[in-house]
This record gives C-alpha cells, structure tokens and sequence, in this order.
C-alpha cells in the first residue's frame, strides 16, 4: 500500500515509516516520562518507594532542554527506522513477520535476549562516549542533566541518537526478530530508561549489596554515574560494570 499511495502523492516511501516510528517512539517516551515525572513528585506516596538523595532543584528551563532533546530523539530514531523500512534494506536483516516462522517459544525468549545484548552493545558505546572526544561531540548533552528527571531518558545529542538508535539495528541483523518482539523489548527499554532518571527508587534500600539486586541497574546507581560523571555504564544491568571494574557504589 505504501509503494501504491506514496508514489501516486509524489511522496518518498520512506515517508510513512518514518511518520508512524516517529509516532510511536513519541507517542511510548511521553506517556513514560510523564507518568514517572507525576508519580516521583513528593506529594506522590508510593508504598516505600524513596527518593534518590539530590541536590538540585530542577527548573522548568532544566526540564524543557530534556524534553527538546528527547523529541530530536524521537525523530532521529524514527528516521534511522523508517529509512530501513522504507528502502527495504529491512529485507537484509533478520526481522520475520509471520509468527510461523519461528516457534512462540523463540517469540517470547527473544525479548530477555534483544535485552541482553542491548545491555552488552550500549555498555561499550557509553564507555567509549565518556572518552574525551567523544563526550564532547555526543555525551555532553545528556550530562547537563547531573540531577535528571525522568524526562532525561531521551535527551541526546542527535549524534548520540544516531550512534542508539543503530544498536537496535545491529540487533536485527544479528537475531531473528518479530515487530512485536521488537516493539516489547523497546518498551521495557523505555520504562527502565524513564525510571532510571526519575530520581525515585522502587528498589528496597540495600539493594546494591543483594545478591541479585547487585546485577540491577537501579534508579540509584545510575543516579551516582550522573553525579560522578563515571563508572555503572550498564542500561539494565551493571553484569559488565562488576566483570570490567567500572561500578561506582552510590553509597561512596
């Protein structure tokens, strides 16, 4: 349908791809961050979830650049998306759209997997964008948030958007994998990110120091790497931190 309307309106088939993956990706970070934004303001008492100890205030001038980095976000990762759909250079890659094609086993480990090597793939980007050169050219952005809100999740350079939003790319090149395993794993990926950058911890005090929360990337940790500008490189988890020395102890 797309090559049969596209062409008729004199409009690049790249077009609508992109339109609809801007949608989405904008549609999945705003209803994220700002429901994170609303439940971490103080008057906001969740069980025994806590605050993560900060010492800014942010302004309405810290939390506008967060969000109009996050929207460049938003249409450079839909761009990336919608070029590879729209070209058909997709047809490279391992992405399968019947559900046939593999077994719903595979449908459903693919996801903790696509997690897993997400994790792997931005801890060596971080730590390579936390270099000199490339802090400057594509890191520097995100760190002016040293205390963020969840509306941080996004906020990049477009440079570092571009260098992201290819992770995911490198992904379904390597693993066979369904537009709605895709779709799942990138909002888990969302909800993790926003609350990574809430400032508010759901995670029992302690956790660091579990024998399974110590893998966790929390709220908290990651928290210290923004303070610290070093060190819990990690998205979801801090397995390469532990294995490659760079775990930074928020309680230090």
């Amino acid at each position: 349908m797309n090559e049969l309307i596209s062409p008729a309106l004199g409009i690049s088939p790249i077009f609508w791809p992109t339109l609809l993956l801007m949608l989405i990706y904008g549609i999945r970070y705003t209803v994220f961050t700002g429901l994170m934004f609303i439940i971490c303001r103080p008057q906001f008492n969740i069980g025994r979830a806590h605050f993560v100890p900060q010492a800014s205030f942010k302004t309405s001038h810290h939390v506008r650049r967060e969000i109009m980095y996050s929207f460049l976000t938003v249409l450079v990762f839909g761009a990336v998306n919608g070029i590879l759909y729209g070209t058909g250079w997709i047809h490279a890659s391992q992405l399968y759209f019947q559900l046939a094609d593999h077994s719903m086993i595979w449908f459903y480990l693919s996801i903790p997997v696509m997690l897993i090597i997400h994790d792997t793939l931005f801890y060596w980007l971080h730590r390579a964008m936390h270099t000199r050169l490339l802090f400057n050219l594509m890191h520097r952005v995100h760190h002016q948030s040293i205390y963020p809100t969840a509306f941080a999740a996004y906020s990049f350079h477009p440079t570092e958007a571009l260098a992201e939003a290819l992770i995911v790319v490198i992904i379904i090149y390597m693993m066979p994998c369904h537009p709605f395993a895709i779709l799942a794993f990138q909002t888990i990926s969302t909800a993790i990110n926003a609350y990574g950058h809430s400032g508010r911890e759901f995670y029992p005090i302690g956790t660091d120091t579990h024998w399974l929360g110590r893998w966790i990337n929390t709220s908290t940790t990651h928290a210290a790497h923004h303070v610290k500008g070093r060190g819990n490189y990690g998205l979801y988890f801090l397995l390469w931190d532990r294995i490659m020395g760079t775990f930074e102890s928020p309680r230090k």
